[in-house]
């Protein structure tokens, strides 16, 4: 099942534990970018990456 960007919103705005995870997710995230220069771009296509590898 797929969620729109306005369904994943309500979602965080509801849901603490969610809300949580993606204020943690987006804290990596742009201290990832801050301590190596990367583009946004390899942030993304890492966090794809991450998405298929997180069960494994």
């Amino acid at each position: 099942m797929t969620f729109t960007d306005n369904e994943y919103l309500e979602v965080i705005q509801k849901n603490e534990t969610v809300r949580e995870a993606f204020e943690k997710i987006k804290q990596t995230c742009i201290s990832l970018r801050e301590q190596t220069n990367c583009p946004e771009e390899d942030i993304e296509n890492f966090l794809v990456f991450i998405s298929k590898k997180w069960n494994n």
